[in-house]
């Protein structure tokens, strides 16, 4: 069998792993067939073991030529807690699929505001790249409840200069005091009226954005944070209203027009599972975990 066809069905594997916040992790896969074929706005589903539930994580970063993506881990479910604790550097990872989802429509906007609510600045970081190829004006507003939910802030100021990277908190005194709505609305007063705002954080942070942006008629692409499952189509858990039509988020999405999404739909569906996951994560900490460090002791 050729060598190219070999390394892309070889099996996944962590060859990088950088905690950068008490929550937040930066895992590098090897994994060809991701690196070489996904585009900014695209997601990947993760499996740590064959009994973990699936998780869609954005893709941050690729680099082809060594056959490597990246993704942040920000850990809040028995999913996502998985990940951050069964996974090191080495270590194989039971199932990866993707690239999944429609990749953002890259043009020549104009003014561009890219509105990062928490792990969302790590996700619109690929789209950043993209679209100041496309020539085009590009600022970043980057959102967290505290110093520790900003993400990728230097990677930013890096890419765009740091008079385009604005930094707001709201229970801190790090970088500017307010949340998404107050970032934007600054931005609009500050510096000028974007002929494009791009979100990615929660439902709630989404629904805020929208609020302006209707208003004062701004165009809007925002990355709908809906929950997902098979992320192929069929299960329908990631149904999203979009204007007076369902769509799913896993096939047109993730970045949908932020002004059409139905954002308290978004917020009612996601809440239908919040005692399921929870009761999944205490299971696995208190139950699964220990047993799995045993085992790996022993090993």
């Amino acid at each position: 069998m050729a060598k190219g066809v070999v390394e892309l069905l070889s099996k996944p594997k962590v060859v990088g792993k950088r905690q950068v916040s008490p929550r937040g992790y930066f895992l590098e896969v090897y994994l060809p067939l991701v690196a070489q074929k996904a585009k900014a706005g695209q997601f990947v589903t993760f499996q740590a073991t064959e009994l973990s539930p699936r998780q869609p994580l954005q893709v941050v970063d690729v680099d082809p030529q060594r056959g490597t993506f990246s993704v942040l881990v920000e850990a809040h479910n028995r999913a996502t807690v998985e990940l951050v604790e069964l996974l090191e550097e080495g270590t194989e990872i039971f199932n990866v699929g993707g690239p999944n989802g429609t990749p953002f429509p890259v043009e020549k906007y104009g003014t561009v505001l890219l509105v990062g609510q928490g792990w969302g600045a790590a996700a619109n970081y690929p789209i950043a790249k993209e679209l100041l190829s496309a020539q085009n004006e590009v600022y970043a507003a980057l959102v967290g409840g505290s110093r520790e939910n900003i993400y990728c802030e230097e990677d930013y100021k890096k890419l765009l200069g740091e008079d385009k990277v604005l930094v707001h908190t709201e229970e801190d005194d790090y970088g500017r005091e307010g949340g998404v709505s107050e970032a934007v609305e600054a931005f609009i007063k500050e510096v000028k009226t974007p002929d494009l705002i791009v979100f990615a954080g929660s439902p709630v942070g989404g629904e805020a954005v929208a609020e302006i942006t209707k208003s004062k008629g701004i165009k809007n692409i925002s990355l709908v944070a809906s929950n997902m499952l098979c992320t192929g189509g069929l299960c329908l858990t990631c149904r999203v209203k979009v204007g007076d039509k369902m769509v799913l988020n896993c096939i047109e999405g993730p970045y949908l027009d932020g002004n059409a999404v139905d954002w308290k739909m978004v917020s009612f569906r996601n809440g239908y599972y919040w005692d399921l996951e929870k009761e999944a994560l205490e299971y696995f900490i208190n139950k699964l975990l220990p047993k799995l460090k045993r085992k790996k002791q022993k090993a």
